[in-house]
């Protein structure tokens, strides 16, 4: 499975720093963000090496974390 380019992760990154930030920068609880954790360790699509999601390129430790951030499978 080939990674996402340089330029889709950043586009990933400034999107989804952009509503972090416009949603006054909330975070999940800490149950919900260990339910996401679960759900990406266990997706095809997760380069557990790099702990990040190989479709959208975000570093899964922090996406997980942001109450705006979503799956890019919708898986949560």
């Amino acid at each position: 499975m080939s990674k996402p380019s340089f330029i889709d992760k950043a586009k990933s990154l400034i999107r989804d720093t952009t509503n972090h930030v416009l949603n006054r920068a909330q975070n999940v609880s800490k149950e919900e963000y260990l339910r996401r954790a679960m759900v990406c360790d266990t997706c095809v699509h997760f380069v557990k090496k790099d702990n990040m999601c190989g479709v959208c390129g975000c570093y899964m430790d922090v996406k997980a974390k942001w109450q705006t951030s979503t799956c890019p499978k919708d898986k949560w």
